[in-house]
């Protein structure tokens, strides 16, 4: 303490510098450590997403909890940082701005991480306006048609996972159906499975063999599905459709196509080397000689009305999936009531009914669907193939942006490089507040199809601005420099000779 001219103590002046936590937020050494680690795990992170995806990166470093910390201690930092200069001086200028242009770069990457919207559409062209944004976040939803109720549990992008089968509780129905998941896995194989359904198409359990090459197949076939009317094995191919629907023009040069009669019998047309061989009925359990080698077709069940469904069963460790299967992610849900329990495994991206009664439960774990406030519609997409070649040069997707009451407010076009944004206002793309759209992915096989990606961030505004600032105060660090103390100059006075003493004489 200064002691002050009536003999009392007064505070030193700035006493909240000596405080030891702001001393600590302050210091050089903590921004050295904050900066290191952050420029080793961003290079881990890139790493991460060059080998893996970037949803193993976001999942382990930039979305993590101690992640969000460290760039919060880095902010208290930068803060703490620049007030060890108060009160600022002219020459602090430089200092101050790159210090605020970092911290503005902070606050609009969190502000776009928490109030960001970022997610993939599927569009098909002549379809409905279409709002659903699939979001890289997962959810497990839960209907209960009996009670009109549903229940959503969010998970983030990792996957629901039950550790040392320890059951977690995820809802109780009001009618009391107790809904656990007991187990999970990442090598769940989805098999189609069609079911019956009062509103549908046929369906057809086809089974193709050939004893001198060794192979059976049997395979679900549902007329109308785009993704399962037809059983492709290269060289062969089989086709189920609906009678007076036109049948499948294309195929492998030996194919046949199943059409399912109104009267509920079937018939199959058999074709050898492109041309048609034979129409005969087919009836349910017998096998047919097709005249390929020896391989025979059978159709070994039938639903006359189906609607698609998929079963589920996770794959041994020690088998290896076959040629063209994909292994996914999902859970096992058990439901129990009483001294009744169902159990049924759910993927990632479907939706199961679980058999308990009329009304059955409704289990669908998948992706988190954003609604944007406007529909987006394909109104044609293009490619544009290199001179002389098929191979795609650019493609773009025209959009047409339609509000709920089926108004179109604009259009726009998306292609490689070049997306197209909504609302089109300037202020709003200044701002980040609009929603920008890029093309994703495309079906070379089928052009009425595309995939685009949507990207909102509200902290666009913050991270650019602060960039800008921070590339000023660099450049301010040059024009305004601390003034320097004037040297001490060396005295001009000439040193005195001592007089020399005089002798006394006695």
């Amino acid at each position: 303490m200064v002691p002050q001219g009536d003999g009392f103590p007064r505070a030193p002046r700035h006493a909240w510098k000596r405080n030891p936590l702001f001393r600590f937020l302050a210091s050089l050494r903590l921004a050295v450590i904050l900066l290191s680690v952050l420029i080793i795990m961003s290079i881990i992170g890139t790493i991460a997403e060059s080998k893996f995806d970037s949803d193993t990166a976001r999942i382990w470093i930039y979305e993590a909890p101690w992640f969000h910390l460290w760039l919060i201690l880095l902010t208290a930092n930068l803060i703490c940082s620049t007030l060890t200069r108060w009160p600022w001086k002219k020459h602090h200028t430089g200092f101050l701005l790159t210090h605020l242009g970092i911290i503005l770069v902070l606050i609009g990457a969190v502000v776009g991480q928490i109030w960001g919207v970022e997610g993939t559409m599927s569009l098909t062209k002549g379809a409905e306006p279409d709002n659903a944004l699939v979001l890289q976040k997962r959810q497990l939803t839960i209907r209960d048609p009996d009670a009109k109720q549903a229940v959503m549990i969010q998970l983030g992008r990792r996957p629901l996972t039950v550790r040392n089968r320890r059951p977690l509780e995820l809802w109780t129905t009001p009618g009391g159906w107790k809904l656990e998941a007991t187990e999970s896995s990442n090598r769940l194989l989805a098999t189609f499975l069609p079911g019956a359904a009062p509103v549908g198409t046929p369906a057809a359990r086809v089974h193709l063999q050939s004893k001198s090459t060794r192979q059976d197949i049997a395979q679900w076939l549902l007329a109308g599905d785009r993704d399962h009317a037809r059983l492709d094995l290269g060289l062969i191919t089989v086709d189920i459709a609906t009678d007076g629907a036109p049948p499948p023009m294309t195929g492998a040069p030996n194919r046949a196509v199943i059409t399912a009669m109104a009267d509920g019998t079937l018939r199959m047309a058999l074709y050898s080397s492109g041309r048609l061989v034979t129409e005969v009925a087919m009836p349910r359990g017998q096998a047919i000689r097709t005249g390929w080698n020896d391989w025979t077709i059978e159709v070994a069940d039938v639903l006359p009305s189906a609607a698609p469904g998929f079963h589920f069963e996770p794959l041994p460790d020690d088998k290896e999936p076959a040629a063209g299967e994909q292994l996914m992610d999902g859970v096992l849900v058990r439901a129990s009531r009483s001294d009744q329990t169902v159990e049924q495994w759910v993927g990632t991206g479907w939706r199961v009914s679980m058999p308990t009664g009329a009304l059955p439960i409704e289990v669908s774990y998948g992706w988190e669907v954003f609604r944007l406030p406007f529909g987006l519609v394909l109104e044609d997409f293009t490619v544009e193939r290199n001179e002389g070649t098929d191979d795609p040069a650019s493609f773009r997707s025209d959009l047409a942006m339609v509000l709920p009451d089926g108004q179109v407010a604009a259009r726009g076009s998306c292609s490689m490089n070049q997306p197209a944004n909504y609302p089109q206002a300037f202020w709003r793309s200044m701002t980040g507040l609009t929603y920008k759209i890029s093309q994703a992915s495309w079906n070379p096989n089928d052009l009425n199809h595309s995939s685009v990606q949507i990207l909102r961030d509200p902290g666009w505004l913050g991270k650019w601005t602060g960039s800008l600032i921070i590339c000023a105060g660099l450049i301010t660090m040059f024009t305004f420099r601390r003034p320097s103390e004037p040297r001490p100059q060396p005295s001009k006075q000439q040193p005195t000779r001592p007089e020399p003493a005089l002798a006394r004489i006695s």
